[in-house]
């Protein structure tokens, strides 16, 4: 038997952190050197899974191996193990041949010697609760806080030295994305730069770390463990309102909430003490697990499955272990038993929900965000207010002057028809009243479509339907449904001509426009090409009022001796359809009067209420009044649109208990409707046990997984803000701490790091702080060829992290540059740009979220985080720099690099219209020269000067670029109209179209993507 010799020869063989002994002289150590090698090879079979064991042979446990003679310590010639690992005959080798699996040479060597040295065990390292390990002495110069005396302990044992510190404009950069998500902006760059304090970085970080854009980014992270979208996944994958939930994320980061509070809010806030309706809306993490809506499915069966997932993903985010294994079977290769795995899955199995449709329990509550926005708004409202009624009597004496103009326009804009054909598909009888409108009578049909067909000889700009009332209806609204209320699915115009008078053309709508929409149905949806249960509806059951629509065409229509056919599809059932309409055309063009004020207008003075009459008067200061009563009452506008966004109290999933129990039983082979034994709430007995006098329930779980002891959960969570700082954890495996998980590559730094977390009191904040004022986070990237010989993937920390950015990232950071990022906070998920008919070829179903509604104005250029996120149709842009589908939780994101990157980056929408934005701020705020402009694109994009030979080569494609786009006037066109926003007249189209491909390079360089 030949037993190793000079073992540090072997080493250098071995990759990294397989092995990370450097002498014979070192002992061995289980946890570190001998379980992965186990775990990979042996527990499969001889591991902690009774059913797949073989041999009834346990490896996990030394007693068990000792006593069947398979191990016997300091006997290498006489132990099974070894005889077996070191044999040649395939009916004996360990592992066997059919397994594919094999040791390598120096993997045999190692567990020879350790049966040499007494083959000692270990408890999994990550089992047992972190201590606070002493910090190394260090005399160097180079260390700044105790996380530089573990790393450069490591390197000098390694034979390694740290790289200098990166330079000032490298670190703001690094640091401004790593905390923001975001570049630096040209003026925090300068502040630091010219900042010659001893802590003027610590200044920037403490500044960045208040931001609130610290808490959209971090949030960013959480969003891909809670697995949020904003449709409910499986076929159908319909919308469901959760954005307020990812709001109470962004709020709980910025103010720092402790993260144990963090925890317990989320798992169990509805069962705390007199909980709050923030508390209640916590819970909504474990309501975001896909829900189906299929019929035909087994209620029991996916009920389960929620329940299930919540197992997983609880395990995954606090705990770091894959306990989804054990769901059919005893784990493979952890010590949690089937039955364990059931016991954990009782703690969520009570919520009172459905397998199909289980959208209950619910709460409507509104944003943190939005009540604390509401109350600024609230007082800027009121400013606004008094100024406005202060500017509005100075002119008090134009205002019937005004209010007359409107008048006239609106009374002459509008010509009421008669149609010449009505029809309702349906079967009911359509009879013309005295004020031209149509009412329905006689049959009822739960889904309608009206059509009628016009003829005119005037230019058609627009069409206006109203939806009127009538005594004989029900509900007393303007729908015949039971409840008042109506849904307008699709409204179509289409045209024939004199030559084909019976084949009509569809007529494209520009835009749609209601007095009034109920939440969630708004006018746009019944322009949305899809006829289906969604579209305009108005609140019948509380709100019984007339109401308007206004629909105006793309271009103006002249009949001449054709028709105008209008058809009104109503497919929401239950007879939700107009009782009584009126149709009108508006013979020139459309002002934009809101329907809102219209319907406002078209009433007497006198009958109007002092909110109304308020209304009219905002809107007669715009469009008359002087520039300053413009501009006080378009604020006002805007200030009242987003008070109404910001008091929204959407719909919440959220956790409650039943008020009896679900018995919980062992599922056999994990299927629902195969209940073995009953089990009660229970931990893994690997683990510390819960107290006794623990509530048994989501609370009791969250204080064990909080409490100071537990190994895991303060460990997982510094691992994984290490990984967002680094690109990998301490732990690579950040979703696996278990046997088949990676040993820590600085396992001292680790439990030191989690000691502080808790210490701190779960301070994420300090954490993050500790953390990247450290020399190792300032470090520089560059990278001699032995290092990285030594070490790829910079586990060791000589250098600095760089890494491609996250998808979220790489597009805020365009819009950024560009000058078009919004800076709101909160609010709905927004529609940016999307590939046309992208998801109708994913749900072929009529209905069901088929049609993207892309945004407009503002929305456009909100962070990716308030990205609509559909999980079958995740946004294609994100999709290709790895965004995950969020269809279950992840901890861990892929990154890549391919060719479609740069192809997304060189051709979408957003990418393109902010390179010419940017192009526009590098010819403005630039010099003259190309120089010039070159350098401020730099700073923007890079928050650096270029070099010589960039501005050479850079300068070369700029004036070749402005030749190519003075010779094609067509080209210059189509790039500057790419994107909603106008090109800036003020600039020259040439050369606005060279700079925007110069600014198209410079976005698609490897540095704009790279964090430094």
């Amino acid at each position: 038997m030949r037993v190793l010799g000079v073992f540090t020869i072997a080493i250098l063989a071995t990759p990294l952190l397989m092995l990370q002994v450097v002498s014979a002289a070192e002992p061995l150590e289980y946890n570190r050197d001998i379980r992965p090698i186990l775990s990979q090879h042996c527990f499969k079979c001889h591991g902690p899974d009774s059913a797949a064991r073989k041999a009834d042979l346990r490896l996990d446990q030394r007693d068990v191996a000792v006593k069947a003679g398979v191990i016997l310590p300091a006997k290498p010639t006489e132990s099974e193990l070894v005889k077996r690992i070191q044999s040649n005959d395939p009916d004996t080798v360990m592992p066997p041949p059919l397994t594919k699996k094999s040791l390598t040479k120096l993997e045999r060597e190692i567990l020879t010697r350790w049966v040499v040295e007494g083959a000692k065990y270990q408890k999994h390292w990550s089992f047992i609760s972190a201590t606070r390990p002493q910090v190394p002495k260090s005399e160097s110069q180079w260390t700044s806080n105790a996380v530089d005396q573990f790393v450069l302990r490591k390197l000098k044992t390694e034979g390694l030295a740290p790289s200098p510190l990166a330079d000032r404009a490298t670190l703001i950069r690094r640091v401004t994305l790593d905390l923001t998500g975001l570049p630096p902006s040209l003026a925090d760059i300068d502040a630091f730069l010219n900042d010659k304090s001893e802590n003027a970085f610590e200044k920037v970080v403490d500044r960045l770390l208040r931001s609130r854009r610290y808490g959209e980014h971090m949030a960013r992270y959480w969003l891909d463990a809670a697995r949020y979208a904003d449709t409910n996944g499986y076929q159908y994958d319909l919308e469901r309102e959760q954005w307020v939930w990812r709001d109470w994320v962004i709020h709980a980061f910025n103010q720092n909430m402790p993260f144990d509070q963090f925890t317990i809010e989320q798992l169990a806030g509805d069962l705390l003490s007199n909980a709050t309706d923030q508390q209640m809306l916590a819970t909504a993490f474990h309501r975001n697990h896909p829900i189906t809506i299929e019929g035909g499915v087994i209620d029991e069966e996916y009920r389960t499955e929620y329940v299930v997932d919540r197992v997983v993903t609880t395990s995954t985010v606090w705990m770091g272990l894959t306990m989804m294994c054990g769901r059919c079977h005893d784990h493979k290769y952890d010590p949690i038993t089937q039955r364990e795995f059931y016991g954990f899955f009782a703690f969520f199995n009570n919520v009172p929900e459905r397998g199909l449709n289980g959208f209950n329990p619910k709460i409507n509550v509104a944003s943190p965000i939005g009540t604390e926005e509401a109350e600024e708004l609230q007082q800027e409202s009121k400013e606004l207010t008094d100024q406005f009624a202060k500017l509005l009597e100075a002119v008090r004496d134009q205002v019937p002057k005004w209010e007359a103009a409107l008048n006239d326009d609106v009374k002459n804009r509008w010509q009421v028809i008669v149609p010449e054909t009505s029809v309702s598909k349906g079967g009911a009888t359509l009879t013309l009243q005295e004020d031209k409108s149509l009412l329905a009578s006689g049959k009822k049909p739960a889904t309608e479509v009206y059509e009628l067909t016009i003829n005119s000889d005037q230019p058609i700009h627009a069409i206006r339907v109203e939806a009127l009332r009538h005594p004989t209806f029900v509900g007393g609204g303007a729908g015949l449904a039971s409840n008042a209320n109506f849904v307008l699915s699709e409204f179509q115009a289409a045209a024939s001509s004199e030559k084909a008078p019976t084949a009509f053309e569809q007529l494209k709508i520009t835009k749609a426009e209601a007095d009034y929409s109920q939440k969630g149905y708004s006018i746009e949806k019944a322009i949305d090409g899809t006829i289906d249960r969604s579209g305009w509806a108005v609140d019948g059951p509380t709100k019984r009022e007339d109401r308007v629509a206004i629909f105006t065409l793309a271009k103006p229509l002249k009949l001449e001796a054709g028709k105008l056919r209008i058809q009104m599809h109503f497919r929401f059932g239950t007879s939700h359809q107009f009782g009584r309409f009126r149709i009108s055309l508006a013979h020139r063009p459309v002002l934009s009067i809101p329907a809102d004020v219209e319907a406002i207008v078209q009433k007497e003075k006198a009958k109007r209420n002092a909110a109304e009459q308020q209304k009219v008067n905002q809107y007669l200061a715009v469009r008359f009044g002087t520039a300053e009563i413009q501009r006080v009452a378009q604020r006002l506008r805007i200030v009242e649109t987003l008070q109404k966004t910001t008091m929204a109290t959407p719909s919440t999933m959220v956790m409650s208990e039943l008020a009896s129990p679900r018995k919980t039983h062992v599922l056999f082979r994990g299927e629902y409707d195969k209940p073995r034994d009953e089990v009660q709430p229970t931990t893994p007995a690997a683990l510390p046990l819960m107290p006794d006098d623990a509530p048994k329930n989501r609370l009791g779980l969250a204080r064990w997984l909080t409490r100071p002891d537990h190994p895991l959960t303060a460990r997982v969570t510094v691992n994984r803000l290490w990984q967002q700082l680094f690109g990998t954890g301490l732990v690579k495996t950040t979703e696996d701490f278990g046997s088949q998980g990676e040993w820590p590559s600085h396992p001292d730094l680790l439990d030191w790091l989690a000691v502080e977390f808790v210490e701190s009191g779960w301070d994420v904040k300090q954490l993050l702080k500790t953390i990247v004022t450290s020399s190792t986070y300032r470090q520089s990237t560059r990278v001699t060829s032995e290092s990285y010989a030594r070490d790829p993937e910079n586990r060791l920390l000589a250098r600095g992290p760089r890494l491609r950015l996250d998808a979220e990232v790489i597009r805020d950071s365009a819009l950024f540059a560009s000058g078009l990022l919004s800076s709101r906070l909160g609010g709905p998920s927004v529609f940016p740009y999307h590939p046309s008919g992208l998801w109708q070829e994913i749900n072929n179903r009529p209905g069901y979220s088929r049609t993207y509604k892309r945004d407009s104005g503002e929305k456009l250029y909100r962070r990716s985080l308030y990205t609509f996120w559909k999980r079958t149709v995740p946004p294609p842009s994100m999709a290709a720099f790895d965004a995950p589908e969020r269809e279950f939780c992840l901890v861990r994101r892929s990154r890549t690099n391919t060719p479609l990157q740069a192809f997304v980056m060189l051709h979408d929408p957003q990418f393109v219209e902010a390179a010419r934005h940017l192009a526009g701020r590098m010819i403005k705020d630039g010099d003259a020269s190309i120089a010039g402009r070159l350098k401020h694109g730099f700073r923007l994009c890079f928050g650096r000067s270029p070099k010589a030979a960039e501005l050479r080569i850079l300068g070369r494609i700029a004036a070749d670029q402005l030749q190519h786009y003075k010779k094609n006037e067509a080209a210059t066109t189509k790039l500057l109209s790419v994107g909603e926003s106008r090109a800036d007249q003020s600039i020259d189209a040439a050369e606005l179209a060279a700079w925007t491909s110069v600014a198209r390079v410079l976005l698609n360089l490897s540095e704009f993507v790279t964090k430094p």
